[in-house]
């Protein structure tokens, strides 16, 4: 059979060397267990009884279970290893010799090798003694230089000649065109390009490409030519002011971070069901949906950062983000499910103690990120006054260094709360489920979290459940801050529910 086969044939000096290297060490392991028995039984000659008992013992060897399962498992174990790992372990039996070499899967990074010619002569020699004939992925990950474009020109023809599923050339410090041969392939259904130039000469033909991520590159000629791509991900892409994407197949988008300064960015895609904007994106000057009529589902989970050296800098750049996310969340009115970052609700926080209202909502279910602060609560009042139609929350308690100390001089949290019951009242109408996580890792904000707890079952009329997880202290026993969750968790079910139905869950 094939897969006996893997471990058995000899094809190079350099394993033969191995093995010589590991015939070696058990020459001397075996040596040294002959001298061990030969003391013993010098001992044993005495008449010391629990000597001459120790004699009769039997030495048991552990069974190397792994070594007997079958070749294709072991070649999946090792396909998650990256490539040097796997390599090392043909020094571990004849068995294991030259099995790495049929591995489908090949991922060679550079962090283990100063030189970019001793990484180069790695990846040369692997290649050189790889057997498989069919890819399922390649990844190389280097700090690119142009004296190495003909060896990684040899690298992904290497690849595409394995049809190769997913390619990644994840490059740094200089950039590399990437050979015309690649652009048209039938065979790749992933591609990850960082630092890499796309100019085709003519047409880009990638029939069947499903995903595609982008660092910095242009898109035209690349969707037009993608017929089946279904995921993009563009990240850290510079003059990308406007984004036209009308691929039929493209399903999801994600935009991770920009640092191009006073970016304006339109997105106009009227088949895009999945959209995510994450990351740091920095001086950001607009964000806006536009014809985006399949959307379904988007996360707002990003930071517009910006340097400023005194108070009317700092003001200027709040005022900012506030008209950011205002424009951003008004052109998001007909998600029906929706992730707002941390950052996000901290500026909504600032928009609403200063009497800014937040757009109106049509989404159903709602996941707010918060570091559930004091400073975080006109934030969480603000989604949930603009979203009507919530059935289903969700409330992710997340650590977060962007403290607004600076609110508090504005506003006192429960004043803000019972001045907005009237108010919510007629506005949680629609609320099912709440679920709850990562709280209890920090108990500090325990009395905010108590209060949006107690805000929430005394106003949800329809609500059925509130789940809240189990936190880190449970999972790993620490006994006082196990003893502070169950007072917390008594206090939460002794409060009054307007839902005759509603039953508030824990974990335990």
């Amino acid at each position: 059979m094939e897969e006996e086969s893997y471990g058995s044939s000899e094809r190079s000096s350099t394993s033969s060397e191995e093995s010589a290297s590991y015939s070696t060490d058990n020459s001397s392991h075996a040596t040294n267990t002959k001298n061990s028995e030969e003391e013993e039984e010098e001992s044993s000659s005495s008449d010391d009884y629990p000597s001459k008992r120790r004699k009769h013992v039997p030495i048991v060897e552990e069974e190397d279970r792994i070594s007997t399962l079958p070749d294709s498992i072991l070649l999946t174990i090792l396909s998650s290893l990256c490539t040097k790992d796997a390599v090392r372990t043909g020094v571990l039996s004849k068995r294991w010799a030259y099995l790495w070499t049929f591995v489908p899967s090949l991922h060679f990074t550079d962090y283990s090798l100063r030189h970019a010619a001793d990484y180069a002569n790695f990846v040369d020699n692997v290649l050189l003694l790889h057997r498989a004939s069919k890819l399922t992925n390649f990844s190389v990950e280097v700090e690119y230089n142009p004296e190495l474009k003909p060896r990684v020109d040899l690298w992904v023809r290497f690849a595409t000649t394995a049809k190769v599923d997913q390619l990644s050339l994840l490059l740094s410090s200089c950039f590399y065109k990437l050979p015309q041969h690649l652009y048209a392939n039938e065979f790749v259904s992933e591609l990850d390009f960082r630092a890499c130039e796309i100019k085709p000469n003519g047409l880009v033909r990638w029939s069947s490409l499903k995903r595609l991520v982008l660092h910095k590159d242009v898109l035209n000629k690349v969707l037009l030519g993608s017929p089946r791509l279904e995921l993009l991900e563009l990240r850290s892409c510079e003059k990308l002011n406007r984004l036209d994407i009308v691929s039929e197949s493209l399903k999801k988008l994600v935009m991770d971070s920009n640092y191009e300064d006073g970016l304006e960015l339109e997105i106009v895609a009227p088949k895009i069901e999945s959209l995510e904007i994450i990351g740091e994106f920095y001086g950001m000057k607009k964000c806006q949906i536009k014809n985006a009529s399949a959307l379904v589902e988007v996360r707002v989970d990003f930071e517009i950062t910006m340097e400023y050296e005194d108070e009317e800098q700092e003001e200027d750049h709040y005022k900012n983000c506030e008209n950011v996310v205002r424009e951003l969340l008004k052109s998001l009115n007909q998600v029906n499910k929706l992730i707002v970052g941390r950052w996000c609700v901290k500026v909504l926080s600032i928009m609403s103690v200063k009497h800014l209202s937040s757009p109106v909502l049509n989404c159903k279910c709602l996941t707010m990120k918060t570091s559930m602060e004091k400073w975080d609560l006109p934030g969480i009042a603000s989604l949930l006054q603009s979203s009507p139609y919530v059935e289903a929350l969700v409330i992710d308690i997340i650590f977060s260094n962007h403290d607004l100390e600076f609110i508090d001089k504005i506003y006192d949290e429960v004043n803000l709360w019972k001045s907005k019951e009237v108010y919510f009242k007629s506005l949680l109408q629609c609320l099912k489920t709440v679920k709850i996580f990562g709280f209890g890792e920090r108990f500090h904000t325990k009395d905010v979290f108590i209060l949006v707890v107690e805000f929430l079952l005394k106003n949800a009329k329809v609500l059925e459940k509130m789940v809240i997880t189990e936190p880190w202290v449970m999972q790993n026993g620490i006994h006082n801050m196990q003893l502070k969750f169950l007072q917390v968790s008594q206090k939460l079910l002794s409060f009054p529910r307007i839902s005759p139905h509603a039953v508030v869950m824990f974990p335990f």
